[in-house]
């Protein structure tokens, strides 16, 4: 799960957390996953400055993660 910054968090439920992801909700969490990797270990050049900017950048995408990760967890417990 992300740690998003009280500004940039929206209260989602897991219908519109789908829609962000399109059809394949695998994928479309890895990908937002993969961003967070490459700006973590400072692999994504100058893109984002700071936490703030990446999460600007990927606001929908990551509170959307946080919901099909938080609904789906149960099922792998």
């Amino acid at each position: 799960m992300f740690n998003i910054p009280t500004f940039y968090q929206q209260n989602m439920d897991f219908d519109t957390a789908k829609s962000v992801f399109g059809g394949d909700l695998l994928k479309g969490m890895e990908m937002i996953q993969e961003h967070w990797d490459r700006y973590a270990t400072g692999n994504s050049g100058d893109m984002y400055e700071d936490d703030d900017d990446f999460f600007a950048t990927w606001e929908y995408e990551v509170n959307a993660y946080n919901v099909v990760y938080s609904t789906m967890k149960p099922l792998f417990a």
